[in-house]
């Protein structure tokens, strides 16, 4: 690999007068070796100034090679800052290359195909339960109610011999208190209906008395949408990173910030949205006569070494991509309101 990368880059520095077209993996590839030269503390001027010019093939579409990158390399700027940055290019690349699958299995696939296929219903038969009912409407209703008032005789009957069994065995009385005792059960019933019926009317009476409190919502910091830069608005995104900064979470901020400055874009149809895209090929879309895309650049640079290249970012931080953030979105929106 390392000896194709070589190749690659001489044959770079044979053609300087004609872009060269690389795939994503040679491209790649040459980021890796320049992270090694600067590792070792190795020259990549030339490396740097032949990949310049070369453009590159990918799933997601062709762009330019990150010339603001090489430039800071060929220039031979602080060398941990580029490794840093390499790091973060070099990561983002990777994240977007298809991932290389093994050859399916026909005979398999055809055996999971035979398993989801749905056997026909048979012709003929019933379905137990559906059933139409038979005979006139009438005599339907007749025997529903006949049923309906069976079953309520049942339920009494059983209410009365529960009650029944809660006494003494009438053996023990005479033969004349019979009545007196059939009068003390029904005026027990009556008094238990009676105190269900109070306790349902407080309960009711209650209910009605207490007022409703009110709902509160509240949506906890951090969820799956932030990394999504369309699951928000841009001023959403701008007061997402205000509660983020007050909750201490300074590297989530800066990434608030920088999502909320792509939305922006996307609205001016200054970029356009594809699933895939990397935060350079972005600024490759950029025309360079926009006064604000050097502000961008630094923007960009900021936050992917923030947010790929370190767990902890300092107030420090947040406090420079806030701002540059805020000046690249009050410029885009004049422009916008300027255009209207």
């Amino acid at each position: 690999m390392k000896r194709a990368v070589l190749v690659i880059l001489l044959a770079l520095l044979a053609l300087p007068a004609r872009a060269a077209t690389l795939t994503l993996d040679q491209y790649v590839g040459a980021l890796e070796h320049l992270r090694a030269l600067l590792e070792t503390k190795q020259s990549a001027h030339d490396e740097a100034a032949a990949l310049k010019n070369a453009d590159v093939d990918s799933p997601n579409g062709r762009f330019h090679a990150d010339t603001a990158l090489l430039t800071d390399i060929e220039a031979g700027r602080e060398r941990h800052g580029l490794i840093a940055h390499l790091d973060a290019t070099i990561t983002a690349l990777r994240a977007r290359m298809p991932a290389v699958s093994g050859a399916a299995d026909p005979a398999l696939l055809e055996q999971v195909k035979r398993e989801q296929e749905i056997e026909e219903l048979r012709k003929g038969g019933t379905i137990a339960g559906l059933e139409p009912p038979k005979g006139p409407w009438y005599e339907r209703f007749l025997k529903w109610m006949e049923d309906a008032f069976q079953w309520l005789g049942d339920m009494i009957e059983r209410f009365f011999d529960w009650l029944q069994k809660l006494w003494p065995n009438e053996k023990l009385f005479k033969q004349s208190a019979t009545g007196g005792m059939r009068w003390i059960v029904i005026v027990i019933v009556a008094l238990i209906v009676i105190i269900i019926a109070i306790l349902a009317y407080e309960v009711i009476r209650r209910s009605r008395a207490a007022p409703a409190g009110a709902v509160e919502e509240s949506s906890p910091i951090g969820s799956q949408r932030d990394e999504d830069p369309l699951s928000r608005g841009a001023t959403e995104w701008e007061r997402y990173a205000a509660q983020l900064a007050a909750a201490g979470r300074f590297r989530e901020a800066i990434r608030a910030w920088y999502h909320a400055v792509l939305v922006t874009c996307y609205g001016a149809h200054i970029l356009h949205y594809r699933k895939g895209r990397t935060n350079w090929e972005y600024i490759a879309a950029i025309s360079p006569r926009v006064p604000w895309r050097p502000e961008f650049v630094q923007l960009t640079k900021r936050f992917e070494v923030e947010w790929y290249g370190s767990d902890h970012s300092s107030q420090e931080a947040l406090d420079e991509c806030s701002a540059r953030a805020r000046g690249i979105l009050d410029s885009v929106r004049r422009a916008d309101r300027g255009a209207a």
